[in-house]
């Protein structure tokens, strides 16, 4: 009787061996390209989601200010400047209500103000700047009924509004309106320097309302290698002195420019939309009924996208450097105090 042997396996032998690698070499390839494309796939999200709030934010800042652009109350008449010539000396129309806006272009910008110099050369090269002017924030809505006006002091409550010794006023109504720093720390009233007189005396019918004046620009971030949005705010203090006061707001805005379009005594736009340099525009920024701005936004995040992006912007094509993702954002607002 013929007994059968039987062989114990003793392993595995180099073929199979080779072929087990490969098999695991290519699986963990495809982890990893599914790894990769997920972590791209969330980076390329994650910077559109920052382009698309920069940019949203950034209009919403300059187009609030821009549609209230010379706004002073209800008043009809001419605003009354009660204001010291400490804050308008040398032509300072930070001050001025005017026409409530003007901008210096890119390039070109003609004879700098003194206040605006080194702003203006701070700034990020070949970007536009704006200042932007009216009455906003009221101190209170409207006048109480028991408001004691008189020659240079008038009741703004009961309780305090907030308003301080410095501030910068402007008391209207549809007869009359007047400018002025205001005197009295009590909160519960606003008062000229002694020697002044309002234009009339106000009752409840009329709003007390603080004075904005606000610079727009773009500044370099020597965080994130892309320039933000920036705004100066021009104030005074109890001595009537200019103060200034610079808040970094939106990051990631890598150009801006502003376009203005005049009107007829219609209010309807002639011709096209120019630049700030334009002589159109010498002395005559109240006659803009429009304005344009076009801005570029830039991911903060670098790599999100590849190869480097090429966007149309201003007539011209602009390549982001890094793999940033750019969008541009354009908005058209009307100036609401220009129009007949």
């Amino acid at each position: 009787m013929m007994r059968t042997s039987s062989r114990r396996q003793a392993g595995l032998s180099i073929i199979e061996l080779m072929i087990a690698l490969l098999l695991g070499l290519l699986l963990m390839g495809g982890v990893i390209q599914i790894f990769l494309s997920s972590r791209q796939t969330y980076q390329t999200n994650t910077a559109l989601s920052q382009v698309q709030e920069s940019g949203r934010f950034a209009l919403e800042f300059i187009a609030f200010d821009l549609r209230n652009a010379g706004y002073r109350g209800e008043c009809l008449s001419k605003l009354n400047d009660l204001t010291p010539t400490s804050l308008t000396s040398g032509n300072d129309d930070r001050y001025v209500l005017g026409s409530g806006l003007k901008g210096w272009n890119d390039s070109s910008p003609g004879t700098l103000p003194d206040w605006l110099d080194t702003t203006y050369n701070a700034r990020t090269s070949g970007t536009d700047v704006i200042l932007l002017k009216h009455a906003a924030n009221p101190v209170v809505k409207a006048l109480p009924d028991n408001a004691a006006a008189t020659n240079g002091s008038l009741t703004t409550g009961t309780t305090d509004s907030g308003a301080r010794k410095g501030d910068l006023i402007i008391v209207a109504d549809p007869v009359a309106c007047d400018f002025f720093i205001n005197q009295s720390d009590t909160g519960k009233s606003v008062s000229l320097k002694e020697g002044l007189n309002f234009s009339r005396a106000y009752n409840k019918t009329a709003q007390a309302l603080n004075y904005q004046s606000t610079l727009y620009y773009l500044k370099n971030d020597t965080t994130t290698g892309v320039p933000s949005l920036w705004r100066t705010r021009y104030t005074s203090n109890a001595g009537s002195t200019p103060v200034e006061i610079a808040e970094e707001l939106v990051s990631g805005i890598q150009d801006l420019q502003f376009q203005y379009a005049l009107g007829n005594a219609n209010g309807q736009i002639t011709g096209n939309y120019l630049d700030a340099n334009d002589s159109s525009l010498t002395n005559n920024w109240q006659s803009v009924v429009s304005v344009r701005i076009n801005l570029l936004a830039v991911s903060r995040q670098k790599n999100a996208i590849t190869p480097d992006q090429t966007v149309p912007f201003m007539g011209s094509n602009r390549t982001i450097d890094d793999g940033r993702l750019a969008q541009v954002f354009t908005l058209t607002v009307g100036i609401r105090n220009h129009l007949p």
